[in-house]
């Protein structure tokens, strides 16, 4: 089989869990002998990733919407196009009707009503409208990565026929808690609105007496930096290893999310350990708060930090509950949805 992926960033390039979701899905493809071709953009240069090769467009993100010729182009010699949302799968859906080939387009984003406190109220709405505009397309399959963003999409007019439902994993063999775990609330991900990360510094502010540690990235690092209180540790992201030592020292992973597909980091915390407070709708123990229930966190964090024989029974049943999301799983059903449009199920 060959496999077109296409995505408007691919490792090192990334702005978020999307691209390592986008990155496990090739390498599981080709462990599995799928031929596999990446499109996206960045540096020319940069041909291969991981043994994965590349082909990337020296254009802006939002510029893959126009890609449609290089698409078309690297298209043709394939079974089935994989694509995400959201600049590179509508240019992607035009090929594969142009060439009569199978499109299935995974759901990296859905943000819904929220776009308007991401992208203040006045273009809010214009992002939302694009959003669906995406999703209620006629591709092969709508490929959601948990059973709630599903269920969103069936309501804003996606059909229950071109659904898909596929949960991605971690390396499970990869996390585990550490001896003795910190007294501290670990936050990571990207340093934005959408994330909550505003959610996490108010209340830290609110309670000066709890340490809090945030590993994030984005442009507004450095202004996060400024205005966090003094029990706010700012540390540098990394992936691997000091991000996992991280999630293994923490006893309680805040995560006040406004917008949430699957949960990456959430299941990373849950196989480390860590007790949970989140607002991502996915199955942990801990506290499920509203992302906008400031008073709601602040309770969650006092009386979670309180009580250190509550957290650490939540710890050994989130690790129990995390092993049910690996990548070998979500490769082999990802196979499976493509012999289903391959065969015109």
């Amino acid at each position: 089989m060959k496999v077109l992926l296409t995505h408007h960033y691919f490792p090192p390039d990334f702005a978020g869990g999307g691209e390592y979701v986008v990155m496990e899905t090739a390498r599981g493809l080709r462990q599995r002998g799928v031929d596999v071709r990446v499109l996206t953009t960045g540096d020319p240069r940069i041909t291969e990733y991981e043994s994965i090769p590349t082909v990337r467009l020296p254009i802006h993100r939002y510029a893959f919407n126009l890609a449609y010729g290089k698409i078309l182009e690297m298209a043709r010699g394939v079974d089935l196009i994989q694509t995400f949302n959201y600049h590179a799968c509508l240019p992607s859906l035009r090929v594969g009707k142009r060439l009569g080939k199978p499109v299935v387009c995974g759901i990296l984003g859905l943000c819904r009503d929220a776009w308007s406190k991401l992208r203040t109220p006045v273009f809010g709405p214009f992002w939302s409208a694009w959003e669906k505009y995406i999703l209620t397309r006629d591709f092969s399959r709508v490929m959601f990565f948990s059973p709630s963003c599903c269920e969103q999409a069936l309501c804003m007019g996606v059909p229950a026929r071109r659904s898909a439902v596929n949960c991605p994993g971690i390396d499970l063999d990869a996390y585990a808690p550490a001896p003795v775990k910190e007294d501290v609330v670990f936050f990571t991900g990207r340093l934005d609105g959408r994330r909550g990360v505003d959610n996490v510094l108010a209340t830290a502010r609110a309670l000066p007496d709890v340490r809090f540690r945030l590993m994030g990235w984005g442009p507004s690092e450095e202004k996060i930096r400024r205005a966090a209180p003094r029990n706010v540790e700012m540390v540098r992201f990394e992936r691997g290893g000091p991000l996992r030592k991280a999630f293994a020292a923490a006893r309680i992973f805040f995560l006040p999310t406004r917008a949430e597909t699957f949960g990456l980091a959430l299941v990373e915390a849950m196989a480390s350990g860590c007790a949970v407070i989140s607002s991502a709708d996915l199955g942990f123990e801990g506290v499920r708060i509203h992302p906008d229930d400031h008073e709601g966190m602040v309770q969650a964090v006092q009386t979670l930090w309180s009580d250190r024989d509550a957290t650490s029974r939540m710890g050994r049943l989130n690790m129990a509950l995390a092993q049910q999301y690996s990548w070998e799983c979500y490769t082999e059903r990802l196979l499976a949805t493509y012999e289903q449009v391959l065969n015109g199920v």
